[in-house]
Order: structure tokens, then sequence, then C-alpha cells
């Protein structure tokens, strides 16, 4: 079960930068029609213009979210219903991160990680998923470590891992839907938001930052939008990242020593 990009209309989270923003490029290039969620609307209304510079017919809204409050969610619920009676696809990509020793976090971190990174897309996908059409799309983004922990990332992984057992219970209620479930993991991504994570990164998350390749946020659109044709479920972006996910998934053990003999040797250059 495949899903095929065609014409109609997809929603699109975090979509006034990085990941969020490419794919809604790489889909308006597609002829689709657009709805554009993010916190920011200006930069939201640069991403709307810079579509309908590159095509002057797309037809695109856009609506300012705050996917980390749930009463904002149901008013967009609200408003975006009021506009669409159908959906091709819902594609969440909005995302936060705020690496740091799990000792040094407030605890105000992990209930806004919660908040952003899992519970805003399971809100947003009950208030709008029986708008997808059979044949359409739900996707979410987790990342690397949502199948696999990394030092520095406590509040952030829990949310992610979570969003994957969402996905995969999903997926078997869609069956009969006839709707794809996809889990987008990118690796490390040159976006806006990467730049702040590395603001309060561990010195050992920098460290096994610095033995991974940056992909760029066109990058992992276009492997978002290869995957999705091809109807996988969970996407990894680069040969790195595929071989982590199959590698976690036979022999977690051998992974975990592979991280901590790359943390430990970094806590010792560090001394």
């Amino acid at each position: 079960m495949a899903h095929q990009f065609a014409h109609g209309t997809y929603l699109v989270t975090g979509a006034s930068k990085g990941i969020g923003r490419s794919i809604a490029l790489q889909l308006a290039a597609h002829g689709t029609e657009l709805i554009l969620l993010a916190r920011d609307k200006k930069a939201l209304q640069q991403t709307e213009l810079e579509i309908k510079k590159l095509h002057a017919r797309s037809n695109v809204s856009v609506f300012s979210c705050d996917l980390s409050d749930r009463k904002t969610i149901e008013r967009c619920v609200k408003d975006i219903r009021k506009r669409h009676k159908t959906l091709a696809g819902i594609i969440h990509v909005a995302g936060y991160a705020r690496p740091g020793y799990f000792g040094e976090l407030p605890p105000e971190e992990f209930e806004k990680a919660v908040r952003t990174d899992y519970l805003g897309a399971v809100f947003l996908t009950h208030g709008l998923h029986d708008l997808v059409e059979s044949g359409g799309l739900i996707s979410f983004t987790s990342s690397v470590v949502g199948y696999m922990g990394v030092f520095g990332y406590t509040s952030y992984a829990g949310p992610k891992f979570a969003l994957i057992g969402f996905a995969e219970s999903l997926r078997q209620e869609m069956i009969s839907r006839k709707i794809q479930i996809s889990v987008l993991c990118p690796p490390d991504t040159e976006t806006p938001g990467y730049a702040e994570e590395n603001k309060t990164k561990p010195y050992e998350t920098q460290a096994l930052s610095e033995s991974a390749k940056l992909m760029t946020a066109d990058a992992v659109a276009e492997k978002f939008m290869r995957g999705v044709k091809k109807g996988k479920f969970i996407i990894t972006c680069n040969g790195e990242s595929t071989m982590l996910y199959r590698l976690h998934g036979i022999w977690p053990s051998l992974v975990f020593r592979i991280m901590a003999g790359m943390i430990q040797k970094a806590q010792k250059k560090r001394k």
C-alpha cells in the first residue's frame, strides 16, 4: 500500500523552516494544495511566498499553531475543518529538542518535549484523521533517537520512541481505510533547530555528532518523498542510520557497547 503524491490537499506541520519547509516545497512541485502549520506566521508566509514564486498556481493556506498547546490545536482543527472537507495527507514534521545532561535539565523540558514532539502530533491527528481519504497518508517525524537512545537526549528520546509506538498502533487501525502510515527518522540535519541544539549539547553528544555526516533538509525531504512512494513504514535517510536501525533491532547490546566506547573515549579526551 504505497502512497503516490497526487493532486489533493496535504497538511504539513513545522513548515516554516527546515525539513518541513523542504517537504512543502517538494509537495508543491507535485501540484498539490497545501495547508502549512507552524508557530511563526511570518516565517510561514515566507514559505508561502517562495512556493508561489516557484509554482504560481499553487493553492497555499497558512495557520499559526503552537503544537505544544492543546487548546490552540483544537482552534486550528476547527478552522481547517471549516475550509476543507477532505485531505490527501497529514505530514507531521514539527518538533523540539533541547539536549543536555539529564541531571541539569529542568522538569519543564520533559513536559515541553512530550507536548510538542508527541501529544501535538497525536491531538492534531485525532482532530483531522477522519478527513483523510482512502489511499491517503498520515506521516510522523521521529528521529534516529526515536529507535536508539543517544547520550544527552533524555528529554527528546522518550517522546520520539513513543511516536513510533503510536504510529505502529495507528497503522493497524488504518488498514481498513487503506491509509498509509509512515515515520520519518532523520539523522543530524542542518536546520535552524539543529543550530539551537548545538548551543546546549553536552561535550559527549558533540563528539558523537562529529562522527556522523550532517544531512541537508532538502536531502531528507527527498528521502521522505521516495520512502513514502515505496510504501515504507520507517523511513531512514542515509546508509549509516539505516545500518544502525537494523543493527539495533537485531543486536542492541552491540550498539550499546559501540556507543559506550565512543562516549568513554570522548570523556578521556576531555580530561
